[in-house]
């Protein structure tokens, strides 16, 4: 998987279960993915080692897979987009950013 589409696949990923990390995990990745901040950034930002910085990453990124691979929701949203159910879909993922 290249650089690009990894980084909307996990941004997928934390639109859909971002709220089930915990919130330092949740800014960390914030910060890695959507404002693409450098590890070093990160770390002096925070006040952490760049090793800690990419530890809370790699965890991050796999409960969040976890998450994905057991409750398969993008998956979903992707069948449910397949069968012209795209009014529906975009009430539910924006019931989720929302935090339903």
């Amino acid at each position: 998987m290249d650089v690009v589409s990894k980084t909307v696949h996990i941004n997928r990923l934390l639109d859909v279960y971002g709220r089930l990390l915990t919130k330092s995990q949740l800014e960390i990745m914030s910060d890695y993915y959507n404002c693409n901040l450098s590890l070093g950034e990160i770390s002096s930002e925070r006040g952490i080692s760049r090793t800690a910085v990419q530890d809370a990453i790699k965890k991050a990124t796999k409960k969040l897979e976890d998450y994905e691979k057991k409750l398969n929701l993008c998956g979903v949203f992707d069948s449910l987009k397949n069968k012209d159910n795209e009014k529906l879909l975009e009430e539910i993922e924006e019931g989720i950013k929302n935090g339903i």
